[in-house]
Order: C-alpha cells, then structure tokens, then sequence
C-alpha cells in the first residue's frame, strides 16, 4: 500500500491479516462522510482544481508512536532529503498545485506557505518532525510524502455543516502555537461560529486536545492529477495502524 506522490517514491505499510480484495471494493465505493461539508462554488471560478479529502473516526489522541517515529527518521526523512536536493517547489506535485491556489487568490505563497511545503523545508535543512500525538503524526508523514496538507480537527467543538470558502477582510484566528494570524482571501474552513482552518495553519479552537474522540481530518488538494480517493484509501489504513482509528468514514468534495 503507497501512500502517492508522482515525484516522491512511493512507501509500503504493511497490515498482518489485511484483505486487500475488501479494502479495495471499500475504496473503489467510498463512504459518505457523516459530517456534511461542502465547498462554496464560487471558488471554483477562480480556481477550478479545489478538492478535498475527508476523513471521519474515531481516536483517542495519545503519545506518538515509537514505530512510526522510527519509520520517519530512518526511512521517509532521509529519502525526502535526497529527492529534494536542488528541486524548486514549483516542482513537487501537491506543494506547487497548493501554491498556484494562493496565487490565484491574492495571497504570496512565498509569505504564506502551506503546512506541507513548512514541514518539507525542515526537513531539507536537516531537521527532525517533532513528534506531536498518535493522529498528527500520522497527519505529519502523510503530508511529508504527498505534498498535500492536512488539517485534523474535534468533531465536537465544530458546530455546523464545515465550508470552504474564501476569507473576507478583517477575518482570522489565533493559530496552534502562533499569534492571531491574519486570513484575509485565503481559503478557510468555516462552520456556524466561523472560521477554524486552513492549509497553512489552523485555529485553536478546533485544535485536538486530549478529550478529543470524534475526529475531522481533511487533506487539502489542489492539483487535479493527484488520485485523492486513491489517497484517502491509503491515508485510512495509516490512521488505523498509528493513530487506532475506529470507524473510520471517507468521501471527497
């Protein structure tokens, strides 16, 4: 099983006991997602390629793996590191799709960097990803091999149907473990108390906290030639092995 990318070799998880014939007529039909998210139309006329992937479960959100963190730092980083020597950002499929979206709505993707592309840069300069809890780890080394960002979020402090929709002037939010972060035009999750997340950084009020059970988690896609149901399938299983996700609902918009 690859977790894709067309530039990034791909890697294998492996699952004791897994029915690959079930797992791929469970991809192949998709499941609704429960929660209902949508993605306000007219930011397709500015640009058309927006997807995203969702996934619903249930976690408890508990120390990181040791497996997974022993896979990052002795397999997916120091790949990473060679595949990346001397590339140009425009160049890595997910990054360059996400920064061609910033573009299109006024935002500098030079200033503003999806999380993506700020997890790639530590990794070139020779830095570790710190380890955060079971799900966002697991977030983490999606994100390192797909070039999309991800965004997981408690289910139980989103209140309302989730949209993505485009920022307007005077709108932001405090971000995890940043200051209050300016939003304006950039495209935002938003639910009935408003704005939560985005591909760059989310809010804190959504944020996972040791409560937290009933998870959101979305992959921020922008480039049509990235296979997201296939990805989404992959990104299922990479939750149940590290995060022990139950329950676990897939769909895209």
């Amino acid at each position: 099983m690859d977790i894709l990318n067309p530039y990034f070799p791909p890697f294998s998880l492996s699952f004791p006991g897994k029915d690959e014939k079930i797992e791929k007529q469970f991809c192949e039909k998709g499941v609704r997602v429960m929660h209902e998210i949508r993605i306000e139309r007219e930011l397709y006329a500015v640009y058309p390629e927006i997807r995203l992937g969702c996934l619903q479960f249930y976690a408890k959100p508990g120390p990181s793996s040791g497996e997974l963190s022993r896979f990052m730092e002795n397999d997916i980083l120091p790949r990473l590191r060679r595949e990346c020597a001397g590339k140009n950002w425009e160049e890595i499929p997910g990054i360059r799709g996400s920064r061609a979206a910033y573009r299109a709505f006024g935002r500098n993707p030079g200033r503003y960097r999806v999380s993506s592309e700020a997890l790639l840069r530590r990794v070139k300069r020779g830095e570790g990803i710190p380890p955060v809890n079971t799900v966002v780890d697991v977030n983490n080394m999606i994100s390192l091999q797909s070039g999309l960002s991800l965004g997981s979020y408690d289910l139980s402090r989103i209140k309302g149907a989730v949209r993505l929709r485009r920022a307007g002037a005077g709108e932001g939010y405090r971000g995890i473990g940043k200051d209050f972060l300016d939003m304006e035009n950039m495209l935002v999750l938003s639910d009935d108390e408003g704005i939560f997340g985005s591909s760059m950084s989310d809010s804190t009020r959504a944020m996972l906290r040791e409560d937290a059970r009933n998870i959101l988690t979305v992959i921020y896609c922008f480039e049509k030639e990235i296979p997201l149901d296939e990805l989404l399938c992959q990104a299922k299983a990479a939750f149940e092995k590290y995060a022990g996700a139950k329950d676990v609902e897939i769909g895209s918009v």
